[in-house]
């Protein structure tokens, strides 16, 4: 049995990147950082051209302008998010709605962020603890492919060890019953969404600006779904 080492000194590495950045209370730094390089894996992967990415974004940027300033409202985000979400599915307008969903990401991101600075930090925490103990588990024990079509990788095992760490660990941090369970299902969910939109594009990794890992798309996968349920239980 053969690790990734490599994988693991860049996990470590980013797990110390960001306890440095929790330590000194640079979240919009973190979120900043999250933001550009999370555009630089789409245009690497060439899953949306430069031209696009900046096009969308103006406009995108100028409605959600509109929509804090003029009648926000943090239900309709949510809604907006969900519909969003959908459309990522519909190929006629795959890339468009990919970068509007993670744009409505964005922007739960930071939102949750005001609600509550040290969510964001419980998340990524949770989500490297949740990548090792897959890796190792599948790496140790294998078995059956849980998505074999979408992400052929990931093993029961190592997904079942997953859920079963993220659920104790938001158990330590006093979550409910309810928040620990779909939370805890949510990282596979999310981590399955970005791998359904590789396989989509014939892509292995969305960059190689981590070693190991792939991009930072990769490296964050596992929140995308988490940030949301969590924003929506902060809001309801």
């Amino acid at each position: 049995m053969v690790f990734d080492k490599e994988r693991i000194f860049s996990g470590l590495f980013l797990l110390f990147f960001i306890s440095l950045i929790f330590f000194f209370k640079f979240n919009y730094i973190l979120i900043i950082i999250i933001i550009i390089f999370t555009y630089y894996d789409l245009t690497k992967s060439k899953i949306i051209s430069l031209n696009k990415l900046i096009l969308y974004n103006l406009i995108l940027f100028f409605f959600l302008f509109l929509f804090y300033y003029l009648n926000f409202n943090e239900l309709l985000l949510l809604i907006f998010f969900i519909i969003s979400f959908i459309f990522c599915f519909y190929k006629k307008f795959n890339n468009f709605f990919i970068l509007l969903t993670i744009n409505l990401f964005f922007f739960i991101l930071i939102l949750l962020n005001s609600f509550n600075n040290q969510i964001i930090f419980i998340l990524l925490f949770i989500s490297f603890l949740n990548d090792t103990a897959a890796y190792i588990v599948g790496k140790s024990i294998g078995g059956p492919l849980i998505a074999p079509i979408i992400s052929p990788k990931k093993t029961w095992s190592g997904t079942l060890s997953s859920f079963i760490l993220s659920f104790v660990v938001l158990s330590i941090f006093n979550f409910n019953f309810l928040e620990c369970f779909l939370i805890s299902i949510s990282f596979f969910f999310g981590d399955l969404f970005f791998s359904y939109i590789k396989r989509k594009y014939s892509i292995k990794d969305f960059s190689n600006i981590i070693p190991g890992h792939g991009g930072v798309l990769d490296r964050i996968d596992s929140i995308f779904l988490s940030t949301v349920l969590m924003f929506t239980f902060e809001i309801l």
